[in-house]
C-alpha cells in the first residue's frame, strides 16, 4: 500500500470511531452533566458556579435520606437596582430549603450572594461572611454523580432562571 492510501484508511477509520462514540452519548439531555461552573444569565442578573454535592457514606455510595447541598453564585449586574431570589425549586427532589434569614437573599446592586460558598467582602475586607446555606430535600432516584438535573431559580426582577445543574461525583474518590 501506498503512503497515501494508508493515510486515507486511517482518517477514514477515526471518523467512523468518532461517530460511533457519538452514538452511545445519553440522548437525556436532563440527564446529561453539564459543565460545573456553567451558569444562565437572563438581563442583568445571572447564576453561576451552580453544582450538586450529595452526602456521602464513607464507601462514596450516595446517603440516600440525607440532603444534598445546592452551590451556587447569583450575581447582580444592575448599577441600580436590587434583585431578590425568591425560590429555588427542582422536579428532582420534594423540596428546596433555603437556610437564611431573607435579607441575606437580596443582592445589592453590581453584588452577589453566593450558597455552600464563602463570601468576600471587598469593601470591608473587616465585615463578616454572611454564607447561606441551600439543599435539596427527598431526591428521586435519577440524581446521580456525574448527571445534571433541571434547577429554576425565581428572582424578583428577573422572573425564573433554569438551568441543568451538574451532581458532583464522591470527593473522596481514589484517582
Amino acid at each position: 500500500m501506498t503512503a497515501t492510501v494508508t493515510r486515507y484508511l486511517a482518517s477514514a477509520a477515526m471518523v467512523l470511531a468518532l461517530g460511533a462514540s457519538g452514538a452511545c452519548a445519553s440522548d437525556n439531555e436532563e440527564m446529561a452533566s453539564s459543565n460545573r461552573g456553567g451558569g444562565e444569565q437572563d438581563g442583568q442578573t445571572s447564576v453561576e458556579n451552580v453544582f450538586i454535592v450529595p452526602a456521602y457514606m464513607i464507601s462514596c455510595e450516595l446517603q440516600v435520606d440525607a440532603p444534598a447541598q445546592l452551590s451556587f453564585t447569583a450575581i447582580n449586574g444592575s448599577a441600580t437596582e436590587e434583585e431578590t431570589l425568591s425560590m429555588i425549586s427542582t422536579p428532582a427532589a420534594s423540596s428546596v430549603e433555603i437556610d437564611a434569614p431573607p435579607e441575606a437573599l437580596t443582592i445589592a446592586p453590581e453584588a452577589s450572594i453566593a450558597a455552600g460558598q464563602p463570601v468576600e467582602n471587598l469593601d470591608e475586607p473587616t465585615a463578616p461572611d454572611q454564607p447561606f446555606s441551600a439543599f435539596l430535600v427527598g431526591l428521586d432516584d435519577g440524581v446521580v454523580p456525574g448527571t445534571s438535573v433541571p434547577v429554576t431559580f425565581t428572582f424578583e426582577r428577573a422572573g425564573d432562571i433554569t438551568l441543568n445543574v451538574a451532581v458532583d461525583a464522591c470527593p473522596n474518590q481514589a484517582n
